[in-house]
C-alpha cells in the first residue's frame, strides 16, 4: 500500500473517531456544525450516518422489544440521544 493511500486512511479513521467520539458525548450535532464550515457535503455525510445508526438502534431496540427481550440496558441510550422509537 502506498504512503497516500495510508495516509489518506489514516485521515480517515480519526474523522471516524472523532464522530463516535462526540456521538458517545452526545455532541455530534457540534461536530456536524464544525464540519459544515469546511463543507456543507462533507457534513450531509456525516449527518446521514448519524441519522443512520440511530435508526438502526430504534430497529433494534424495537426488535429485541417485539420478542419479549430485555431492553433496559438500551433504555437510557435512547433517551439520551432522544431516539425515536
Amino acid at each position: 500500500m502506498s504512503k497516500k493511500i495510508l495516509v489518506k486512511e489514516s485521515a480517515f479513521v480519526k474523522f471516524l473517531q472523532s464522530f463516535f467520539i462526540s456521538k458517545a458525548k452526545n455532541k455530534e450535532d457540534e461536530f456536524i456544525d464544525k464540519m459544515h464550515d469546511v463543507s456543507p457535503e462533507v457534513a450531509k455525510m456525516w449527518s446521514n450516518l448519524s441519522n443512520t445508526i440511530d435508526s438502526n438502534v430504534a430497529k433494534e431496540y424495537n426488535w429485541l422489544k417485539s420478542r419479549g427481550y430485555d431492553t433496559s440496558y438500551m433504555d437510557d441510550y435512547i433517551k439520551k440521544n432522544n431516539i425515536k422509537v
